[in-house]
C-alpha cells in the first residue's frame, strides 16, 4: 500500500531504468511522502484569523468550548478521544466521541456515542450527518478540542448551540 505515497512519474522512472539505484530512489522518496504524511495527519487542522483562540492545554471545570452545530441535542458525558481505527475496539458504549475528524470507517463507533465532537468540518461534513442519521448531538469545528479534552473529562454537548461544556475534568 505504500506504493500510494509514490507520484506517477517516480514509479514510472523506476520501472523504465530497472537499476537497483532507481528502485531504491523510488524506495527513498516513499518514506519521505510517508513521513510527511504522517506528521501532517497529526497536527491540528489550520483555522482562519476571526477563530477564537483557545488554549491549547486542558481546560478547567466550567469552561466551554465553541464549535458548529452539527446534529441537535444534549448530552452529557464521559469524553473518550479517537486518533484512528486502532482506538476503535477501546472505545466505551455511551462515551463522547472526540476526534479530528470522522469518515465512513468511523460508523460504527456512531452507534455506541452517546455524541461526537470533531476538531474539523461542519454541518454537512461525515461526522455531522452521521450523527443526525443517529439522533446524537454533535459539535463540530471545535478548535484545540484534542489538545484541551482528555479522557474521562465529563462534558455536556449540545449539538443544537454548537457548545461543549466541561463539567469535570
Amino acid at each position: 500500500m505504500d506504493l500510494f505515497f509514490a507520484s506517477v512519474s517516480e514509479v514510472d522512472a523506476a520501472i523504465a531504468n530497472d537499476t537497483s539505484a532507481e528502485w531504491q530512489k523510488l524506495a527513498d522518496a516513499i518514506v519521505e511522502s510517508k513521513a510527511s504524511w504522517e506528521a501532517a495527519r497529526n497536527q491540528a487542522p489550520p483555522w482562519t484569523p476571526e477563530a477564537k483562540s483557545v488554549p491549547s492545554t486542558a481546560i478547567e471545570s466550567g469552561a466551554e468550548l465553541s464549535g458548529i452545530p452539527g446534529s441537535p441535542g444534549v448530552q452529557e458525558g464521559e469524553v473518550f478521544m479517537v486518533t484512528g481505527p486502532q482506538d476503535f475496539a477501546e472505545f466505551p458504549s455511551g462515551a463522547i466521541l472526540v476526534a479530528r475528524t470522522t469518515n465512513p470507517v468511523w460508523t460504527p463507533l456512531f452507534y455506541t456515542a452517546a455524541a461526537v465532537i470533531t476538531e474539523s468540518g461542519g454541518p454537512l461534513s461525515h461526522g455531522a450527518v452521521t450523527a443526525r442519521e443517529m439522533r446524537i448531538p454533535a459539535v463540530m469545528s471545535v478548535h484545540n478540542c484534542m489538545s484541551t479534552l482528555r479522557n474521562g473529562c465529563l462534558v455536556r454537548v449540545n449539538g443544537s448551540e454548537g457548545k461543549v461544556s466541561l463539567l469535570e475534568g
